[in-house]
């Protein structure tokens, strides 16, 4: 586990889990992704996606759980999500 989430690199891709894993938000299984900003596995009603640009054509993906999501520290957007 990475225990910096802000150290990690913008070029990662999403981590898919292996589906044995219960959703830390709400207890379902399967789920199906970790967190970008804590790494806590997270099923498809519970993850929320993020678009961060870096410049001309590269717009890469993030996914988080909502406290992440809304946590300016972590997601830099977060305090304009509804």
């Amino acid at each position: 586990m990475i225990s910096d989430p802000g150290s990690r690199k913008e070029e990662e891709t999403m981590r898919i889990t292996d589906g044995t894993e219960a959703c830390r938000v709400c207890g379902t299984i399967p789920s199906v992704i970790y967190c970008d900003g804590c790494e806590i596995p997270l099923c498809r009603s519970c993850r929320k996606f993020d678009m961060w640009q870096q410049g001309c054509g590269s717009i890469p993906t993030k996914v988080f759980c909502l406290a992440c999501a809304t946590n300016p520290g972590i997601n830099p957007w977060g305090s304009a999500m509804d």
